[in-house]
């Protein structure tokens, strides 16, 4: 029977990991084969003007109130204590927040597209505010549709469902993108891509509900609105609410600014960079939640995680910097090819600027999945506000001086400052060691790496690559292969 059970356990992993990354790997892959479509049938403003809105849009995501965190976390920790009752009261609490969220995001982004333009506020040519106006509804529609996606989706990771969930949310991305290249390379415009958007949500909510009933008869899929549980939502949504609301601001921070000194061109060439960044940090996190139910459910049977955490970290920093790495090294030839001449030439700099400030930041991901797995989740609270605040600071500070380069360096230098001191509260709190070298010591190869990056002369730039080499083998890879043999 043990056998048996090993083998089945391996089964599901192995599913879990290849649909994970199927999903992780397909969508950006097609985002960046469409980018360059985009920009030259939308043409440079119009293309900044839609990555405008969809900050505008993302903004709104920090009204999840943690739906989908939560969800994960008390799903996880329920089956491990075999409380079935409780999962499904979760889980019928969160959608019928998803539901609440879609109306008020969907009045919000009517309230947005209003002050847009009657104020003016941001730099939108005015023959554009017409379209924005009705763009930004239906994007704000959609988002909101996205809170009930995530507890859905949410419902099967915290089951270790990650496969089902990763083919979901594969059909979900990748039907959305080609729908909106399609309508495009039509000869459409930004108003044909947000009603298809909004019809692609929907028809594919329809279709994780068809699933759910399947896999899941006990759960009440039908939202109840129920007084009483507001104040439960607070108690177990609120700290991950408060995070992603502190993160999400300040990680669409620098575009907001951008947009609102500059222009819609500059947001778009900008976003280029900020696209690259983002997809890999994005696939490093959801890698990185494979961790999450882990953490919550061996937390929940009082069982160790330091093995769980050195490996985990492994993987995802290793990974990581292997993937910016190559594209540093090799990114003039597969950027001027992907982007062409003159758009290649708009956005390189930032590019390799922006690389350099995933290859530190990447650094927060397996922490935070811990600390969301854990009873400590105002730590991740206190890290995202001191992260982001001090990227809003130094951007406004560094921008009148240095321009748009400004805004990246302040990304960066705030950053590998804020590091090791999350990583000693981290260490100290969660994994209960103590020691300054646990806060400086995997920082190390994340700054030998930006010099690599950064610096011109050829010798240097080995010199430190190769001290970024040693430092993780000691750091990162013997720790890991410890863990993992005990």
């Amino acid at each position: 029977m043990h056998i048996n059970l090993r083998h089945i356990f391996k089964g599901q992993l192995l599913r879990n990991s290849f649909w994970t990354f199927s999903d992780l790997a397909l969508y950006p892959l097609l985002m960046i084969v469409a980018t360059p479509l985009f920009i030259s049938k939308l043409g440079a403003e119009q293309y900044g003007l839609w990555m405008m809105l969809t900050v505008v849009v993302q903004l709104m995501n920090a009204l999840n109130f943690g739906v989908g965190d939560s969800t994960i976390k008390y799903t996880s920790a329920g089956l491990a204590l075999n409380q079935q009752k409780e999962i499904a009261e979760v889980v019928n609490r969160n959608i019928s927040l998803g539901v609440i969220l879609t109306l008020i995001t969907t009045l919000l982004g009517a309230l947005a597209a209003y002050f847009i333009e009657r104020f003016e506020i941001l730099a939108i040519q005015k023959a554009d505010y017409t379209i924005t106006v009705q763009v930004l509804v239906l994007f704000s529609l959609s988002a909101g549709l996205k809170f009930i996606e995530q507890v859905f989706l949410s419902v099967l990771k915290g089951y270790q469902r990650f496969d089902i969930a990763a083919r979901l949310s594969m059909s979900s991305r990748v039907s959305v993108l080609v729908a909106s290249a399609a309508v495009v390379s039509a000869g459409f415009g930004l108003l044909e891509i947000a009603l298809v958007t909004v019809g692609c949500n929907i028809f594919n909510l329809l279709i994780q509900v068809i699933i759910l009933r399947q896999r899941m008869p006990g759960l009440y899929l039908f939202p109840r609105f129920r007084i009483h549980s507001w104040e439960e939502i607070f108690q177990q949504n609120g700290w991950f609410w408060l995070q992603s609301v502190i993160a999400l601001t300040g990680f669409l921070a620098d575009r907001i600014i951008i947009g609102f000194y500059i222009d819609m061109a500059t947001v778009g060439y900008y976003s280029i960079a900020a696209l690259v960044g983002t997809q890999i940090h994005n696939v490093l996190l959801a890698f990185g939640s494979f961790v999450f139910p882990k953490v919550s459910a061996r937390i929940s049977q009082q069982k160790n995680i330091e093995q769980v955490y050195y490996v985990s970290r492994m993987a995802i920093t290793g990974l990581g910097w292997g993937i910016i790495a190559c594209l540093m090294f090799g990114g003039s030839v597969i950027f001027k090819w992907w982007l062409g001449e003159a758009v290649y030439a708009a956005s390189y700099s930032l590019i390799r600027l922006y690389l350099s400030f995933e290859t530190i930041i990447l650094l927060i991901i397996i922490p935070y999945h811990f600390i969301n797995g854990s009873h400590h989740l105002k730590l991740n609270s206190l890290f995202e506000f001191l992260l982001r605040s001090s990227h809003v600071v130094f951007m406004l500070l560094l921008y009148p001086y240095y321009g748009l380069t400004g805004i990246v360096w302040a990304l960066i230098l705030t950053t590998a400052v804020n590091i090791p001191f999350q990583y000693y509260l981290f260490h100290q709190r969660v994994l209960h060691q103590n020691g300054l070298m646990n806060a400086l010591l995997p920082v190390i190869p994340a700054l030998f790496l930006t010099a690599s990056f950064l610096l011109s002369h050829v010798y240097l730039q080995i010199a430190f690559l190769a001290a970024a080499v040693i430092v993780f083998k000691f750091v990162y890879w013997n720790k890991a292969i410890k863990a993992f043999s005990s």
